[in-house]
Order: structure tokens, then C-alpha cells, then sequence
């Protein structure tokens, strides 16, 4: 059981995911829709109930294909050798966003802790998973022991075996890369324990389609007792506008949003670890149930203080920033237990880092040390890392400019034809060619030009000529 939240029509639905074997379907009246999102198929169910005419659901995300259900909730049924079919029962709707504890049936639950929403971006899926210490491991099954560059990779592995062996768990130790997966036993109520412990075993507790943002769920464990996990930050109302593409820079997002919007997404460069991490900048300047566990001063740049959010988020730790660019202090906050609202001045930046994944380290590994670049023109400082690789993906050509004196002109032409088409790289050759790229994740493979350098602007930020000997 558990609260999500549905952007387009801003409500909270309880719902609850129940296995069943195809074959129990066939008795019952159903109505099927294409071409539907999950959110879409959900919303549409609930439209239909004063009519008794949709209480559940099954939804085929490959194929966008909603069967609206009208059952009965007694014919779920035991596990059988068949793999199951998972339908979603729609128990009813609330206006706005909320927890499970905050709708009548549900207010006397017990808190129990926090879970995060990881996105498998190669799956279109949300995995909701909790933290726990590894001593609760010792109730599990070892499936598999595992090098996985990442956690997102150790969870896809685990999720793809997971009809046939159970796994529903995972230990990923960042600093080694080891993955190992469990099938862990009903779960026990939780603990308080150290999240930064070097390794968390994280307990998988529910998929689903990644355009539904889960509030809570309901957890039932050993001792005959139901828990609930909230997700460290409550569902915002978001524009469809500001949800933008993963190739967009963080200047990019700041600038396309509107003054009214409360909400941004998008990816930017964490260059020291050589990362792509996605971000949510939150125009409301308001956020709930965190707090200010470390202040860092004399800290040139926003990208520079998420970096510091980049370890806690490696090991699944909500992290989020309040930056001043006039003081140059970076504040990082995590989630709290305790019920508040912070609120950030106008002057500062406020976001969220989500995710981090590893960003070509392959082609990028023997790369110089990115440079800096200060462009009187926009008072901006960009960091530009130069390749070795004469074979690059990514990379898609745009433009092609003659008798261009410097690569610094070079990459200030780019730069200044960000906003026309995303303009990000530059190949530029000893017969002064500067050839302009903008960057596609599916793009077929680019030769460099021979004699030539190739360089990839990573970061932009307003900024003084001093910034470029300082360390932005």
C-alpha cells in the first residue's frame, strides 16, 4: 500500500500493488485504453469509480497499454509457478500531496524512517528503497557477489533476476564497486543507525513506472506491525515545461524557468568525479523536514558546493545545497525526523541533488585537468576539459566557422550559441577551423580532426576574472 502522487490533476492516490495469475482476469469486466501513461491510466480509473466502473488496474509500460479493471479485492492469489501479474487497486483520491499518516484511515501509523526513489533510467522505473545497517543482512540469502561501477547498475541486476531468485536487496560498496545480491526476509522493524556507515544494505520495496512520485508506504513486517516510510522530500507541483532534457546545463535550467514556477530538472557535470548528476532547483525557496548539517565557506561556485553532495549521494544519503554566491558560503542539508519547513533568501540557490552517474570515465580518463576560461563578454567563468581520445561519443556537429585567431575565441563562439542549439564542445584545427558540437547521448562516433584539440565546455557560472586562478 502505498500514497503517489499524480502531478497532472495535483492529487494523492492510495494504491495498492497486488500479485495475481493472468488467468483470474478473464471473469472480470475490463475496459482497455492505449497510448497511456501510468499516471494517466491511474488518474482514469479513479474518474471512473462513482460509476463502480474501474477499481484497478494493470499497466503494460512497454506497450503504454492501461486495462482499467473492475474486480473484487478477494481473487488475488497465492505465488504459483506462473509469473505473476502485479495489479494496482485504486483505493481513492485526496486533493493536494500527502503522506499515508495525513488521510483519516491511515493517521495513526508508525513512522518508520525514510525511504529514496532511485530512477533505472535504462528501465523507465522508480525503485523505492530503505537504508538499513548490514547487520540486518544476516537474515538474507546471498545471491550473487558482483563489480558493478554503480548502485544503479548493482539494483538493475537485482530487479532483472528478480522473478526467478527473489532478490529484493542489495550491499554496494562504493569505494570497492562490490555488489552483492540478497533475497531478504520480511523485515523487521527499523533502527536507528549511522547512514554514512561505509556500507548500507538497501532494501527494494516497491517499482513502478517513473512518471508516478511516491509520498509514503506502508511497510509490514515480522512483528505483526505496519510501519511507514515517507520520501525524504513531499511530491511538489511541477510544470511540464521545466521537467527538461538530460543534455541541459544547470545555466539552462536557472534561466528557462519562469518566476512563478517552483520547480526545475535537470543534469549537470560533477567534473571532479567525472559524473552527470540530476538536480532539482526549487523556485519556491522553501523545503520540508531537512537540516543544515555542514557550512563550508569561501566556496567559488554552485557546482562546486554540490560536489560536496556527491559521496552522501553514491551511497543513496538525500543531499540537498543552499548556496550564496554573495558570501560564498555552501550550506549542505540532509533529511531530518523531525516535522519542519526551512526557508532560503532570494539571493541563494537551493537544490537538490538526486542521482549521480558515471559520465564516459573510459574515453575521459587520460585527460588533462579541466581549465578555466573567463569570458568578459557574458561575465561568465567556464571550465573546459580538453580530450586525448581522437574517438568520442556524445558529440554531434553544428556549426563550422573559418579564420576563428584562438581556441579561447573557439570556445567563446560555443558558448555564446548555448542558448541557439545547446552548443557544448569544439573541435578546433591549426588552420584556425572551429568547428561547434552539441552533445546527443545516442550520437554515432566523432573522429577528431587531425591536429586539431577537442574540448568540451563542462560548467558556466557568473564570475570575475580573479576566478580563473582561483578554485572555482
Amino acid at each position: 500500500l502505498f500514497a503517489a502522487y499524480l502531478n497532472s490533476v495535483q492529487m494523492t492516490c492510495i494504491l495498492d500493488k497486488q500479485k495475481m495469475r493472468s488467468s483470474t482476469l478473464h471473469p472480470y469486466e475490463m475496459q482497455v485504453v492505449s497510448d497511456k501513461s501510468f499516471e494517466e491510466c491511474i488518474t482514469i480509473c479513479y474518474l471512473l469509480r462513482p460509476e463502480k466502473n474501474c477499481t484497478a488496474v494493470k499497466y503494460f509500460q512497454t506497450l503504454m497499454k492501461c486495462y482499467l479493471l473492475a474486480m473484487h479485492r478477494n481473487i488475488t492469489t497465492p505465488e504459483t509457478p506462473q509469473v505473476p501479474l502485479n495489479v494496482i487497486y485504486v483505493n481513492g483520491c485526496r486533493k493536494g500531496s500527502l503522506y499515508l499518516h495525513e488521510i483519516e484511515n491511515y493517521s495513526m501509523l508508525v513512522f518508520g524512517g525514510t525511504f529514496i526513489s532511485l530512477q533505472i533510467e535504462i528501465l523507465n522505473r522508480t525503485f523505492i528503497i530503505e537504508r538499513r545497517p548490514t547487520v540486518d543482512s544476516i537474515r538474507s540469502k546471498i545471491i550473487l557477489n558482483d563489480q558493478k561501477e554503480s548502485i544503479s547498475d548493482c539494483f538493475f541486476s537485482c530487479y532483472v533476476i528478480s522473478w526467478q531468485t527473489g532478490c529484493n536487496a542489495v550491499i554496494y560498496n562504493p569505494r570497492t564497486s562490490l555488489c552483492t545480491l540478497l533475497k531478504h526476509e520480511t523485515p523487521s522493524l527499523p533502527i536507528t543507525f549511522a547512514h554514512h556507515e561505509d556500507r548500507l544494505m538497501f532494501l527494494l520495496h516497491l517499482t513502478l513506472p517513473w512518471d508516478v512520485e511516491v509520498n509514503s508506504v506502508l511497510i509490514p513486517t515480522t512483528h505483526n506491525v505496519s510501519f511507514e516510510l515517507c520520501s525524504e522530500s513531499r511530491a511538489r507541483a511541477t510544470s511540464a515545461l521545466n521537467v527538461l532534457q538530460r543534455n541541459n546545463t544547470l545555466e539552462a535550467v536557472l534561466e528557462s524557468a519562469e518566476i512563478e514556477s517552483r520547480i526545475a530538472t535537470g543534469y549537470v557535470h560533477l567534473y571532479r568525479y567525472m559524473e552527470v548528476c540530476k538536480i532539482n532547483i526549487i523556485y519556491s525557496r522553501q523545503i520540508e523536514n531537512v537540516t543544515n548539517f555542514r557550512t563550508i565557506l569561501n566556496i567559488r561556485s554552485v557546482n562546486k558546493c554540490m560536489h560536496f553532495c556527491q559521496p552522501f549521494v553514491r551511497q543513496l544519503i538525500y543531499c540537498a545545497i543552499e548556496y550564496s554566491k554573495e558570501n560564498y558560503k555552501c550550506v549542505l542539508l540532509q533529511s531530518s525526523s523531525r516535522k519542519n519547513v526551512r526557508f532560503v533568501g532570494i539571493d541563494k540557490h537551493l537544490i537538490e541533488v538526486l542521482e549521480c552517474h558515471p559520465d564516459r570515465p573510459v574515453e575521459r580518463r587520460n585527460n588533462p585537468p579541466p581549465l578555466r576560461f573567463y569570458f568578459a563578454e557574458t561575465s561568465e567563468i567556464c571550465v573546459v576539459e580538453f580530450y586525448k581520445t581522437s574517438l568520442l561519443s556524445s558529440f554531434v556537429p553544428m556549426e563550422t566557422f573559418e579564420n576563428v585567431e584562438h581556441v579561447k575565441s573557439c570556445i567563446e563562439t560555443c558558448r555564446l550559441r548555448h542558448h541557439l542549439y545547446m552548443c557544448i564542445a569544439i573541435n578546433y584545427t591549426m588552420d584556425k577551423e572551429c568547428n561547434l558540437f552539441k552533445k546527443e547521448w545516442n550520437a554515432t562516433l566523432y573522429a577528431v580532426k587531425p591536429r586539431s584539440l577537442f574540448a568540451e565546455i563542462l560548467v558556466c557560472e557568473p564570475g570575475t576574472l580573479v576566478d580563473e586562478i582561483l578554485d572555482f
